[in-house]
């Protein structure tokens, strides 16, 4: 049955053209054109399509071939296809990384910008809130200190008012002095009687002047006062007489007390005063004007006293005007003239000084020998000086603090008046005081002419500093502000207010006398 039939699978073996056995030894043909053509067949039919070839038989070779070309023709194309389509793709790839990447930088930038944008909005807007919200705060607070102003305005007319309310019903109660009583007449002497009642009806005057709200004097320009000059520097007068004054003294005293409304009331540009000239008290007395005048806001205050040399106490004490000097938180310009002003008195002096910021100050002829030193030298070490006027005219000042004036003056200090007449200084110091003036550019006002020693040398090293005409460098280097009262007929004018116009009047001077003479050019190598 072997031998008759074939088998299935040889017969599709036979058919694939695979070699076969049949009974025998056959070998397998391998370089027979249809046994290559047979195994080309097979392996593209196994990859292309079995099917195809078992329905239509074995293709000859060439048509295989042809069709496999075709075939792979077919697919490599297909392969080059999608490769072209790959490579579109990772241009494409590419194409849209750069352009992420472009957008990123732009996000970033635009991001950037933005920021920015937003934080000079934000600036811009902060600084105008901040902008409005100051000028907001500014015309509050406008608004709010002239309401304050007004305010207190309005009570210091209120007071001022009340003050008037109560005057009202006052009347000057001191008995009036009897001139022609024969009693008076015998008791006092005429100059004493004389005294008493022009002293009494001056006392009268101003007190009355005061219980209306007036100040006793407003002539003076901006400056409303209270004086009293009863200029009597050549008489002293008895205990007596003094005591026959004290009824007047005690209305005085109450109308100053009760005066503080008027001094308030005063305008801002106005100063305050307050003037005791040459006035003899006793101790009564003193005490009451003293408790009237303890706080009381006068700007400026001034006490002159007689001098008869024999320590007797005829005005308002030392003691006293300081007590009253430190209750004054609103003084800024003190005289203390012809009083007795000792050693335990100066540190408290300098002290009122220092705290209430007076910037003028008066101790004309108060000073014993050497005590005036020790004065001059305790203000001269006060740190941050503020004295803008200092006036120490006969008080014994001596060479002893000639350094130490002249280390002050070096410093350029805020003072602008010094002066030091009738004392005992000598050419050595006004040599420092020149030297020293090189370098200050405040002082505007120097005097020391008197008794002090200083002699046409002292006065030549001043006049050197102040105005040297040996040349044109020489008179733009000197000093421009201030101006030197050295002796009698010996004065250097800086008058202009201005420095720069006192240089230029002094080098117009210098070229002014050198052009009478033709000599101008023989200088002008000498020019820097």
């Amino acid at each position: 049955m072997n031998d008759n039939k074939s088998s299935p699978t040889k017969k599709r073996k036979s058919n694939d053209g695979r070699a076969t056995t049949d009974g025998g030894a056959h070998d397998v043909d391998t370089d027979s054109n249809n046994g290559g053509g047979s195994f080309i067949s097979s392996w593209f039919g196994y990859f292309l399509g079995r099917g195809d070839a078992a329905s239509s038989g074995p293709p000859n070779n060439e048509q295989f071939i042809h069709q496999s070309l075709s075939q792979m023709n077919k697919l490599m194309v297909g392969i080059e296809e999608k490769l072209a389509a790959v490579s579109s793709l990772e241009r494409r790839c590419e194409r849209l990384e750069e352009k992420c990447s472009s957008l990123e930088n732009m996000l970033e930038t635009t991001s950037q910008s933005t920021k920015e944008h937003i934080d000079r909005k934000f600036d811009s807007l902060y600084l105008h809130l901040e902008q409005k919200c100051s000028s907001l705060g500014n015309r509050l607070e406008t608004k709010v200190d002239a309401v304050d102003v007004k305010v207190d305005r309005s009570l210091k007319f209120h007071e001022y008012n009340e003050m008037l309310v109560k005057n009202q019903s006052w009347e000057y109660s001191a008995p009036p002095i009897p001139e022609d009583d024969p009693a008076f007449r015998a008791y006092f002497e005429d100059e004493e009687a004389e005294y008493i009642a022009r002293t009494a009806e001056a006392v009268r005057d101003v007190t009355k002047k005061m219980r209306r709200g007036e100040f006793p004097n407003n002539r003076n320009g901006n400056i409303r006062g209270v004086y009293l000059d009863l200029d009597n520097a050549d008489n002293q007068f008895s205990v007596a007489v003094n005591n026959a004054l004290l009824p007047h003294w005690k209305e005085f005293a109450a109308a100053l007390e009760q005066f503080t409304p008027a001094i308030n009331l005063l305008p801002d540009n106005f100063e305050s005063r307050f003037l005791f000239y040459f006035v003899q008290l006793n101790l009564d007395a003193m005490m009451l004007i003293k408790e009237a005048l303890i706080g009381k806001p006068f700007q400026n205050m001034s006490f002159t006293n007689n001098d008869f040399g024999n320590g007797a106490l005829l005005g308002m004490s030392v003691e006293a005007i300081l007590d009253i000097v430190e209750s004054n938180k609103h003084l800024r310009k003190l005289e203390i003239d012809r009083n007795r002003i000792g050693r335990d008195h100066i540190e408290k002096l300098c002290s009122a000084v220092h705290t209430h910021t007076i910037l003028e100050l008066s101790l004309f002829n108060s000073f014993e020998p050497g005590i005036g030193d020790e004065m001059l030298t305790s203000l001269l070490s006060i740190d941050g000086l503020k004295l803008e006027k200092l006036d120490m005219t006969s008080c014994n000042i001596t060479s002893a603090v000639g350094m130490l004036l002249s280390d002050f003056i070096a410093t350029n200090p805020r003072m602008r008046e010094l002066n030091l007449r009738n004392n005992h200084l000598n050419d050595r110091d006004a040599a420092l005081i020149a030297n020293a003036l090189r370098s200050n550019s405040t002082l505007r006002n120097l005097y020391l002419y008197g008794i002090n020693s200083i002699t046409e040398v002292g006065a030549e090293c001043l006049r050197f500093v102040l105005c040297d005409e040996s040349s044109l460098n020489a008179a733009a280097d000197s000093n421009h502000i201030c101006s030197a009262h050295v002796r009698r007929n010996i004065f250097v004018d800086n008058s202009h207010d201005q420095g720069q116009i006192n240089r230029s009047r002094k080098i117009y001077s210098i070229l002014s006398s050198r052009n009478e003479t033709m000599s101008n050019v023989q200088h002008f190598g000498n020019i820097d």
